[in-house]
């Protein structure tokens, strides 16, 4: 997608915006990382995103994050399942929206997220 997106604040106002690229994985799965949602540049926590397709229909994404909170991303589908440094992990996905919310909880290092789909 290209183009540009015009942005009118009032006087003395701010808003932050996170810009991801979404990456389109076979025909359904679309997906953009966005970060630590409470943070103000949310995008800095992820460190690399990987996507590895296991066969024509189940695809793995790989997110390091660094840092803890509310990490969340846009996903155009469900993923079956989420794993946090190799532990399931519960995360909530608004299908109206596309937003999938995980809490990273405990130290914050760095963290290995991955979605399976």
């Amino acid at each position: 997608m290209t183009g540009n997106i015009k942005v009118t604040l009032a006087t003395l106002k701010c808003e932050t915006f996170t810009i991801s690229p979404i990456r389109v994985l076979g025909e359904d799965v679309h997906f953009a990382p966005i970060g630590l949602l409470d943070m103000y540049n949310s995008g800095g926590a992820v460190e690399s995103f990987d996507e590895n397709m296991k066969n024509s229909s189940e695809f793995i994404i790989k997110i390091k994050v660094r840092g803890c909170g509310r990490f969340g991303a846009y996903t155009s589908l469900k993923p079956r399942s989420c794993m946090v440094d190799m532990e399931e992990k519960e995360f909530i996905y608004n299908s109206e929206n596309g937003l999938l919310t995980l809490d990273l909880t405990g130290d914050c290092n760095f963290r290995d997220i991955e979605f399976i789909y």
